[in-house]
């Protein structure tokens, strides 16, 4: 009698730890499919965002597939600044809008302009971004030149 009790105990036991096994081993399979097509990809639910500080405010912006970045600034500075050379952190910047321009990319107090960098590669359309860039500007003037550091984290458009 006392070995029938324990067989059922056993039994019982044995059936609530493969049930559990099972539906622990389902989780496991639905969580690597979402991810393998990409539906648990930090990248898809994080927003875009444009962010070099608020002296220098990102008003508009975008990555484009051909390798391009458009950002619209507005100087919050309070004074006239010349933008002298755009650098990339992880991408490498080999042009940006009046480069040639010995006084650099003006942008006027409590003015908005467009600047446009171009990447050496082109990002995929589709997929999200980010671009970090250091600006180096300076006071319109005899001023000293500062750096600022700042990135774009955008959905890739097509051109």
């Amino acid at each position: 009698m006392v070995r029938m009790m324990k067989s059922r105990k056993a039994q019982a036991a044995f059936e609530y730890l493969t049930t559990y096994g099972w539906a622990i081993l389902s989780a496991i399979v639905a969580i690597g499919a979402l991810s393998y097509f990409g539906l648990l990809s930090p990248a898809n639910l994080l927003p875009s965002k444009c962010d070099f500080g608020k002296q220098l405010e990102c008003l508009e912006y975008k990555i484009i597939s051909d390798g391009h970045v458009y950002l619209n600034l507005r100087n919050n500075f309070g004074k006239d600044i010349s933008i002298m050379d755009v650098e990339g952190v992880n991408d490498i910047v080999t042009n940006f809008t009046d480069k040639p321009n010995p006084d650099g990319f003006r942008l006027f107090a409590s003015g908005k302009r467009e600047l446009v960098v171009t990447l050496n590669k082109a990002p995929p359309a589709g997929d999200k971004k980010e671009v970090a860039l250091i600006l180096t500007f300076k006071r319109v003037g005899n001023y000293p030149q500062h750096n600022l550091t700042g990135a774009v984290f955008a959905t890739v458009q097509r051109p």
